[in-house]
């Protein structure tokens, strides 16, 4: 039942939050355009999702994810970067996430995302290597390569790469995790409206989370991302 429940939450949420194009309805500044790309890039950077531990060589995890980022919806930029110039206070990105684990401790995976009712989609791929394994006495430390790639809007193209640094520890059912991540947002517009330079700009964060695993190959996740801005992560999915 509970997994029915957190399912129905992370499909129920996205068409509640945003509902929206992103395009340019009016011109904006420069120094507008980069706080957008700084808020709207995080916002499609590849969360872990995931503790530090590997899955093994056999090890397959296929989960539905939404994050929500809390972004400045008052500001000239987002209202005139969307389609009704009527932002909502959180943008809230859906989206599939599959995860394979292979030999020497490394894990590769990729995530899609479609949104309803806008123009933004979304992949990504990721690496991870497992420095420790991880152990009954010792945490797990890993490091992760990531990058995102948007595509569907038609105003601007958007690419991130993301590092992370993770640390977990399994308890019972529970295995808390911790991160901190540095990552590269690239952004450009494509519009007669403005002209305006590209945007590269570099952000740090911290993350923290819970895996819960209330069931044999269910697992339920919690993440919070304190960055540029903050962000919040839930995903339902099976691990074996």
């Amino acid at each position: 039942m509970i997994q029915k429940i957190m399912i129905a939450t992370l499909l129920i949420i996205p068409s509640f939050v945003q509902a929206n194009d992103i395009e340019f309805t009016d011109a904006i500044s420069q120094n507008s355009f980069e706080e957008f790309i700084k808020e709207f890039g995080s916002s499609l950077l590849f969360n872990p999702m995931a503790p530090a531990e590997p899955l093994g060589t056999l090890g397959f995890d296929i989960s539905l994810e939404t994050i929500i980022t809390d972004i400045s919806d008052d500001k000239e930029f987002w209202i005139n970067l969307v389609s009704d110039n009527n932002p909502s206070t959180y943008l809230s990105i859906p989206r599939l996430h599959v995860q394979k684990g292979l030999p020497f401790n490394i894990d590769v995976g990729a995530m899609y995302i479609s949104m309803p009712n806008t123009n933004i989609k979304l992949w990504g791929l990721e690496a991870k290597y497992a420095i420790l394994e991880g152990s009954t006495l010792t945490p797990a430390v890993s490091v992760r390569a990531s990058y995102t790639n948007l595509s569907g809007v038609d105003d601007i193209s958007i690419d991130t790469q993301t590092l992370d640094l993770l640390i977990s520890k399994g308890f019972l059912m529970f295995t808390p995790y911790a991160g901190a991540s540095i990552f590269r947002i690239n952004g450009s517009e494509h519009t007669d409206i403005v002209e305006l330079d590209d945007v590269n700009t570099t952000g740090y964060r911290a993350l923290v989370g819970m895996q819960f695993s209330p069931l044999p190959l269910v697992i339920i996740n919690a993440e919070i991302a304190l960055g540029e801005v903050t962000q919040y992560g839930l995903k339902i999915g099976v691990r074996f």
